[in-house]
C-alpha cells in the first residue's frame, strides 16, 4: 500500500524549491514600473496583461506547433521518425504556451506584481526550457530513426536521451541551488544546439550522397530553424526593440516576436514539404511520396 507521506514529501520539496526562485532577482534590477515603461502594460480588471501582439503571436505557434505534432502522430502509420517528430512538435508547442505566459501575456502578474524587484524566473520558464530539450532530443530520435541504421542510428538516440537527463538533472539543480547560470537561455543553447548540428551533419550528408528528397527536406529544414535563431540574436543585439518602442510612443516589436514569426514560417515547411516526405529509412520509396 502507497502511502500518503510518499506523495506529500516530494511535492513539498519541489514547493519549497521552487519558492527559492524569488531569490534571483531581474539583470539589470528592475522596479514594476520600470517593466512596464520597457513593454506594453495593459490592466484587464485586476491583472496587469503585457504585449498583446506578442502573446497572440506566441500562443498562435503553440496551437499550430501542438496541431502539426498531432498530425505526425496521427499519420504515423507506425513510421517512428513521424511518431518522434510528433512528440517533438507537441513538446514545443507546450513550451511556447509556457514562454507566452511568463516571458510575454503575464510576465508582470508572476515576476513584478507586489515586488520591489521583478524577479528573474518562475515554474513556467523552467517547464519552458525542459520541454524545449527535451523537444530537441525527440526531434533527433525522428532523424535518426529517418536516416542511419545501424550503429549511427543507436548512436544518436543514446546521445539524445543523455542529452535531454542531462539537461533535466542541470535544471534541477539549478531550482534548488539556485542559479541563474544553469538556469540560463545560453545553457539551454548548449544542450539544444548540438542535436540541431547533428540533423544538419546528418541530413546534409545523406543528401550529399543520394539526392534524396527526404534528406533535402531536413537539411532545409535544420537550417532554417538555425537561421530563425540568428535572426533572434541580431534583432536582440542590434536593440531594435527598444529603438522601435520610443519609451512607449512607438510600436513594440521584440526579439521574442521575431522569433515566433520565424517559427510560424519554419513550421509551415514541416508540415507541407517534410510532412509529406517523412518516413523510416527502411520504409522509403524512390519518389518520396505518399
Amino acid at each position: 500500500m502507497i502511502r500518503r507521506s510518499s506523495f506529500i514529501l516530494p511535492i513539498a520539496l519541489l514547493e519549497s524549491a521552487c519558492a527559492r526562485l524569488d531569490e534571483l532577482s531581474y539583470e539589470p534590477l528592475t522596479t514594476p514600473q520600470q517593466w512596464c515603461e520597457r513593454r506594453p502594460c495593459i490592466a484587464v480588471g485586476d491583472i496587469v496583461v503585457n504585449e498583446p501582439l506578442g502573446s497572440f503571436l506566441v500562443f498562435l505557434l503553440a496551437l499550430l506547433w501542438i496541431g502539426v505534432g498531432i498530425h505526425f502522430l496521427w499519420t504515423q502509420r507506425g513510421q517512428r521518425s513521424r511518431t518522434w517528430l510528433g512528440v517533438a512538435l507537441v513538446l514545443g508547442g507546450v513550451g511556447a504556451a509556457q514562454a507566452g505566459i511568463s516571458y510575454q501575456a503575464f510576465s508582470y502578474a508572476l515576476k513584478c506584481a507586489g515586488r520591489e524587484y521583478c524577479a528573474l524566473t518562475n515554474g513556467f520558464e523552467i517547464g519552458y526550457s525542459v520541454t524545449q530539450a527535451v523537444s530537441v532530443s525527440a526531434m533527433l530520435i525522428a532523424v535518426a530513426y529517418a536516416g542511419p541504421i545501424g550503429g549511427w542510428r543507436r548512436g544518436l538516440i543514446g546521445y539524445a536521451v543523455i542529452n535531454a537527463v542531462v539537461y533535466l538533472l542541470v535544471s534541477v539543480a539549478g531550482v534548488m541551488l539556485p542559479s541563474r547560470t544553469l538556469l540560463s537561455f545560453e545553457v539551454l543553447l548548449v544542450f539544444a544546439f548540438p542535436g540541431i548540428l547533428l540533423v544538419i551533419l546528418v541530413a546534409g550528408r545523406r543528401y550529399w550522397t543520394s539526392r534524396d528528397a527526404l534528406d533535402r527536406s531536413l537539411l532545409v529544414a535544420s537550417v532554417l530553424l538555425v537561421l530563425v535563431q540568428a535572426a533572434y540574436f541580431a534583432y536582440h543585439a542590434a536593440g531594435l526593440t527598444q529603438q522601435l518602442w520610443r519609451g512607449g510612443e512607438g510600436f513594440y516589436f521584440s526579439e521574442n516576436d521575431v522569433l515566433h514569426v520565424g517559427m510560424i514560417g519554419w513550421l509551415a515547411y514541416v508540415y507541407v514539404i517534410v510532412g509529406r516526405q517523412l518516413r523510416d529509412d527502411e520504409n522509403r520509396t524512390s519518389t518520396g511520396d505518399e
